[in-house]
């Protein structure tokens, strides 16, 4: 890739990351030197009911045997290819950071999601050295890996470990500079075969350094993880986390019952989530007030990885009194480019969540809209500086269409707004995803969010364009309605918010813009990512077919 990305402007001069660390080993024997009996990992399995510990020391020390075992037993070196075909669980992060002390790079794999073509299609693609499992999968992926050598996390983590941290140098990946790949991180695939982003050791520590400055990260903090490892969300908070010396709280798993009681038994002071967990925590409030959760220590919740609905955000914050912190990104920028100050005045709090802003830019990129437009009006964001991804895995041409002029073009539309003295960033939808009616863009979560408010009976709305003789596209909405509505209702529910919508009665939305069709969705339907964000490119050819059944 062109050295360009890998710079940015701050301040009017150039601005070059450089880790504070000589490498990921020294990180971990820092924080080991400092305080080796912290605690660096609290992993909860929420379906045993256990509770461990990994202290800092601790950290440092099955790390540094891991990659003994992983170098002597397998030959991984600098360069070399691991997949990982875990839950959440220690074992994840273990492992990465094993294969970061010998330069070797992380493929992690979604076990829940991934079909056995989908997981061999990535193992192959990437050309993997190993693949690392637990013990009772061991069975079951063998069959995947075919000719892949596999290996049992229990056979890793056996052996003497401090034997191991003496011979390291022997085999250590010192020589590996901030370009080569940390970790490749799979796109979510709903058009194509997925494409995997090459995440070097520069963007990644760049954007954990961006995002621990951003939210004031610091030897205190206990981060309530619950999203999987192997997205990008939770694998670059987690380093955030290590690189500040505070304390990541693993979930095994995303649960709405066992999410405030996490935080309340482990004294949590943030967490990191999805609209659609946003949603179900809302649903679930006389819940949490029955329950009586304290959850006092909680000073911030931070949210993105899609479109954050600004109605439900200000609910949120009024019922639990926590803030929730939106910031923006991709895959391809190592998690976030820009994030609202989690530290503003109440009022200026308030209007950036009301008014939707996913913040301001992060000390480690810059961002700007294609063409530069005046505040309020869109453009395509894009972004520069050490946080860009080093392209996609064997696609040289997807890669030069979007890093190109040193820019990344993320393919999402934004606009600027000015909130109290300074530039917000405001994500207004997928440029791929504007429905184009009649030469004239909607924006599908200008739609979606104007429905949702004006219906309280819906849980949420997912807007498409379909095809249309007069208008080449018209505006379709995929309905859920809050548990309990009976299917006929629904369809009742439905036809109301049509006809209102054609009546120009919905607040925000002029008639123009309204659905020319409305149709209950059954939740457990919609397309999943394994984050909660809805495949919308699938979502709409599930519907388009729908209503071409419905049209015959």
């Amino acid at each position: 890739m062109d050295p360009r990305i890998f710079t940015c402007i701050k301040n009017g001069r150039p601005h070059v990351y450089r880790f504070p660390w000589k490498n990921f080993t020294h990180l971990l024997r820092h924080r080991a030197s400092s305080g080796k009996n912290r605690a660096a990992i609290i992993f909860r399995d929420l379906d045993r009911k256990e509770r461990s510990v990994v202290t800092y020391g601790d950290l440092n020390r099955r790390t540094a045997a891991l990659a003994y075992r992983l170098h002597v037993d397998y030959g991984i070196g600098p360069g070399d290819r691991v997949s990982l075909a875990m839950p959440n669980c220690p074992e994840v992060l273990l492992i990465t950071q094993a294969l970061f002390r010998l330069g070797a790079t992380a493929v992690p794999l979604d076990l829940r999601r991934d079909a056995p073509e989908r997981k061999r299609y990535k193992l192959e693609d990437s050309n993997v050295k190993l693949l690392c499992v637990l013990p009772d999968d061991l069975d079951s992926e063998r069959k995947v890996a075919r000719e892949i050598p596999i290996a049992a996390t229990d056979s890793l983590l056996s052996g003497d470990v401090d034997r191991s941290t003496d011979l390291e140098p022997e085999w250590s990946g010192d020589a590996i500079g901030e370009q080569a790949t940390g970790i490749i991180l799979y796109t979510s695939g709903t058009t194509g075969k997925p494409k995997g982003v090459l995440l070097t050791r520069q963007s990644i520590a760049s954007n954990a350094d961006g995002i621990g400055r951003w939210l004031h990260f610091n030897e205190d903090e206990r981060l309530s993880l619950v999203l999987p490892l192997h997205h990008v969300n939770s694998t670059v908070f987690s380093i955030s986390l290590f690189m500040a010396g505070g304390t990541l709280i693993l979930n095994s798993r995303y649960s709405a019952s066992n999410f405030w009681p996490v935080i309340s038994e482990e004294k949590a002071t943030s967490s990191s989530i999805v609209p659609t967990i946003m949603r179900d925590l809302l649903a679930d409030a006389d819940a949490f007030d029955a329950a009586g959760h304290d959850i006092s220590a909680m000073q911030k919740i931070m949210i993105g990885s899609a479109p954050v609905p600004a109605g439900p955000a200000v609910r949120f914050h009024n019922r639990f009194g926590v803030r929730l912190i939106q910031g923006y990104g991709t895959t391809e920028v190592s998690l976030r480019v820009t994030g609202v100050p989690p530290d503003l005045p109440d009022d200026e709090y308030r209007a950036a969540l009301e008014q939707n802003a996913a913040g301001v830019e992060l000390d480690n990129n810059n961002i700007r809209l294609d063409g530069d437009p005046p505040p309020g009006e869109a453009g395509e964001i894009l972004v520069r500086g050490p946080v860009v991804s080093g392209g996609y895995l064997n696609r040289p041409g997807a890669t030069e269409e979007v890093f190109r002029n040193g820019w990344f073009h993320t393919g999402d539309i934004g606009l600027r707004r000015t909130i109290g003295d300074r530039d917000y960033y405001v994500v207004h939808s997928r440029k791929k995803e504007i429905v184009i009616k009649g030469g004239v863009n909607i924006s599908p979560i200008a739609v979606e969010n104007a429905i949702v408010e004006a219906f309280p009976d819906l849980a949420a709305a997912y807007v498409t364009g379909l095809e249309d003789e007069r208008w080449g596209q018209d505006v379709c909405a995929a309905l859920v309605f809050r548990n309990g509505m009976a299917p006929e209702k629904q369809e009742e529910a439905a036809r109301r918010i049509l006809d209102a919508g054609r009546a120009g009665a919905v607040a925000n939305l002029s008639p123009f813009e309204a659905p020319f069709k409305t149709i209950p969705f059954d939740p457990d339907r919609l397309p999943m990512t394994s984050t909660g964000k809805v495949q919308r490119s699938v979502l709409r050819k599930i519907v388009q077919e729908l209503v071409n059944r419905q049209n015959e």
